[in-house]
């Protein structure tokens, strides 16, 4: 997987997960759009905040090992 693609998925990892851990109902109601099997299996984080909050913690947590292990970019 190349650096810089890489370097965003852990941007991403991380920013979802600290919005998902301050903000949990209101983060996983967002993802209630789309296909019924994808609603029906969104719902349960919705109705269980601490289950969303516990998810986005290891989330935000698994972005910041990826990242203290990506290569440094050469110039």
């Amino acid at each position: 997987m190349p650096v810089r693609f890489a370097e965003v998925a852990v941007i991403v990892l991380i920013g979802d997960g600290v919005v998902g851990a301050l903000f949990p109902v209101r983060h996983a109601r967002r993802w209630l759009r789309g296909p019924r099997f994808w609603r029906r299996a969104m719902r349960p984080f919705v109705e269980h905040p601490e289950v969303t909050r516990g998810a986005a913690v290891v989330e935000a947590v698994a972005g910041v090992w990826w990242a203290a292990r990506l290569p440094a970019r050469a110039r």
